[in-house]
């Protein structure tokens, strides 16, 4: 029996009844959403519909909101969500430690659109005292893992550290922009760190610039971590800064720095242990191919003597650096202060390193070699 006997035999049967059905039916069709009012839903253009859009799509476009102050944009997506960032996100003014955002997930893509941009207002927060002075919030934290991508961001007026890669896993950052030039004017903009990697395992970063005051690249605590393609400006270069922590968890292990710029720094390389912290260890780290120009202070510094946030000339082997290897470095130096390499170790903090092609140009002190002498390299 076909469709519209079957149609026919019910109103035969009972037409009160059939009509009666068909009336539920067509009502509940016409109470479905359409695809034009789902797309409305995942496409947020206000701050108060984040919370619920995030909790309900999958693929979802967030476009020109305002944060308010004091708050942070939450995106603590749901796994393999596909997410969309476009026109320009603001934050209003608080001081408040932040972050600004957060970007959680299992398995997603986040996308900037041409002409993204989260914009951080940072000059209403730099007083030229940086981690003192007003209480500024850092910008983005990511958390997400499984083998998410996050790609074309841009990042505008940093008020304070840019990125902190925090408790992550499986990520890769593409093509990122951090853009804190302006804080050059009047010297006003300080430690607004480009990436701060923490805790964290299997990250890549690929083809991003920083235009910052202070490390490009700030490495931490973690694992297997891949840099290439980076553009540093304006900065502290590339930096390993291990033992802040109690505890025995200060460890960095297999990090590789390669193909990269850094301009205009005080540093190009720069690895410090902190001696007022924990224990732990540097383990096979690489820079590789890396080019210099208008290094003020090292181009390569390595010093096992950090405490209160400064050299004090008194290292210490509670973080053991070994393997550290350098090559494919070309560098200039600008003004009369620079010490190419200089290297700090304590008695037995460091070993099995291996450096080779290493060349510099323009006025520069000598270098100084205290406690080791890398494996390829003399340090006369």
């Amino acid at each position: 029996m076909n469709r519209n006997s079957i149609i026919a035999k019910v109103f035969e049967m009972n037409p009160i009844v059939a009509l009666v059905t068909f009336s539920a039916l067509a009502s509940a069709i016409l109470a479905l959403p359409t695809n034009s009012s789902v797309d409305a839903t995942c496409t947020v253009t206000s701050y108060d519909d984040v919370a619920s859009a995030v909790s309900s799509c999958t693929t979802l476009t967030i476009s020109g909101i305002t944060v308010p102050a004091g708050e942070t944009l939450n995106l603590n997506l749901k796994s393999g969500t596909s997410l969309t960032l476009s026109g320009t996100i603001k934050f209003g003014y608080s001081e408040w430690k932040g972050p600004l955002v957060t970007i959680k997930g299992s398995k997603v893509t986040v996308t900037g659109a041409s002409g993204f941009k989260f914009d951080g207002d940072g000059a209403k927060y730099w007083d030229g005292q940086g981690d003192k002075g007003k209480v500024k919030p850092k910008f983005v934290r990511v958390q997400t893992t499984g083998g998410s991508v996050l790609k074309g961001i841009n990042l505008l007026n940093c008020p304070h550290q840019c990125v902190s890669i925090n408790s992550a896993d499986s990520t890769t950052l593409q093509n990122w922009n951090l853009d804190v030039s302006a804080g050059d004017k009047d010297d006003l903009g300080h430690n607004t760190d480009g990436f701060d990697i923490s805790s964290s395992t299997n990250i890549n970063i690929q083809t991003a610039t920083v235009k910052n005051q202070d490390d490009c690249v700030a490495i931490n605590q973690g694992s297997n971590i891949y840099i290439s393609g980076l553009t540093c400006s304006g900065g502290h270069g590339l930096s390993l800064s291990v033992g802040q922590n109690s505890g025995s968890d200060n460890t960095v292990n297999n990090v590789t720095f390669i193909d990269s710029s850094v301009s205009n720094s005080r540093n190009g390389i720069h690895v410090k242990t902190h001696t007022d912290g924990g224990t732990g260890y540097i383990k096979n780290v690489v820079y590789k191919n890396i080019q210099m120009s208008g290094i003020t202070r090292y181009i390569i510094n390595v010093q096992e003597d950090y405490a209160g946030g400064s050299s004090t000339g008194n290292p210490k082997a509670n973080i053991p650096i070994t393997g550290l290897d350098i090559s494919g470095i070309t560098a200039t130096t600008s003004g009369s202060d620079c010490i190419p390499v200089y290297i700090l170790c304590a008695s037995g903090g460091c070993s099995s390193w291996t450096w080779g092609s290493i060349s510099y140009s323009g006025s520069a002190k000598a270098n100084s070699c205290t406690n080791y002498t890398p494996s390829g390299f003399s340090c006369k």
